[in-house]
């Protein structure tokens, strides 16, 4: 049997290698790597190139999807290289079932015949198990008459999520299953381990608090610097931290970091999810980062902080701190975006 990894980012990437390793040991192994701004896999990709009996780089420039776009892209557009690359008799693993070409994918191996296995990309996968607000009559007609747009497949063999316990009345619970066992798998732990070997660790090891950056003024732009620079300072105060920024900040020597008088920013070059494996500090800060809880559950003996900055967010991550006692959720700037 042949096993199919479509990877969206870096931090997937290892994913894919630790499901393969644990799930798939005796399989064929093919691997197609999702090109897009802010995807580097060139550092990583040489490290684990041997696990892949295939490699295909698959360019798709679009990362954020109007409504528009995912109606033109899911009804008019094909993917020909995909198309001919997935065989019968096979399974597929993909991260996440929103974008136009994940839909594509499942709805390509649901005609082959192949098993299709669901792993949560991020915090954000409310939208699959949660009835959308969005219940203007538009959307209502949109979801109606255009579902492969709009509405998600749940014709997968499995959605491996953070806490499925979350959604239990969610008509696929019985699809439901913990993703917190591989990340305490040996094989995520040994990919750690390799891929951080080289990493100038020195006194990072000294700090006991991380903050987990967001792109929020100095990319994404949701708020302004002035008003980050508030919230970190509220946030961490006279603390000593070290910062993992976000793959999407751009920061250069006069940065909202300079805010904090005991701060240090350390960019490695892998996926923060691996590099705290290795610091393995005691408290973490984050806005709402899917490392954040990530770590979480990777470290049962760690607290992790959580400031979401809108009522969504806020309601997605106290979900969870239902359900993982390590987190902790501060509602404070739960309002910041209403006040633009």
């Amino acid at each position: 049997m042949s096993v199919y990894f479509y990877v969206n980012g870096v931090p997937r990437l290892v994913m894919a290698c630790a499901i393969a390793d644990e799930f798939y040991p005796g399989e064929k192994k093919k691997l197609i790597l999702l090109q897009q701004h802010g995807y580097n896999y060139d550092e990583i990709l040489p490290k684990i190139r041997d696990r892949f009996e295939d490699v295909l780089r698959f360019h798709q420039p679009t990362r954020k999807y109007s409504d528009w776009q995912q109606i033109r892209q899911v009804y008019f557009e094909s993917y020909p290289e995909l198309e001919t690359y997935f065989q019968p008799g096979s399974e597929v693993v993909l991260f996440g079932i929103g974008s136009p070409v994940q839909k594509f994918i499942l709805r390509l191996n649901q005609r082959l015949g192949n098993r299709v296995q669901v792993y949560a990309e991020s915090l954000a996968v409310d939208r699959y198990f949660v009835p959308s607000k969005r219940n203007k009559l538009i959307h209502r007609f949109g979801r109606l008459v255009l579902p492969r747009a709009f509405a998600y497949q749940h014709d997968y063999e499995a959605f491996h999520v953070m806490a499925p316990e979350i959604y239990a009345a969610t008509p696929y619970a019985g699809k439901l299953k913990p993703i917190a066992p591989l990340y305490r798998s040996a094989s995520f732990a040994r990919y750690a381990a390799m891929l951080t070997a080289n990493v100038p660790v020195g006194d990072l090891a000294d700090y006991d608090t991380v903050m987990f950056g967001q792109p929020l003024s100095n990319f994404d732009n949701i708020i302004s610097r002035e008003t980050e620079e508030g919230m970190l300072r509220e946030m961490l105060g006279e603390q000593r931290v070290l910062i993992l920024p976000h793959p999407n900040e751009i920061l250069g020597p006069d940065n909202k970091y300079g805010c904090l008088k005991h701060a240090r920013v350390f960019r490695s070059g892998v996926p923060n999810e691996l590099l705290l494996m290795k610091l393995r500090p005691k408290t973490t800060y984050t806005y709402f980062s899917t490392v954040g809880i990530n770590y979480a559950v990777s470290n049962p003996d760690s607290q992790n902080h959580f400031f979401p900055i809108d009522e969504t967010r806020l309601k997605m991550v106290q979900r969870y701190a239902a359900h993982l006692p390590n987190v902790r959720v501060d509602p404070r700037f739960s309002a910041i975006l209403q006040k633009k």
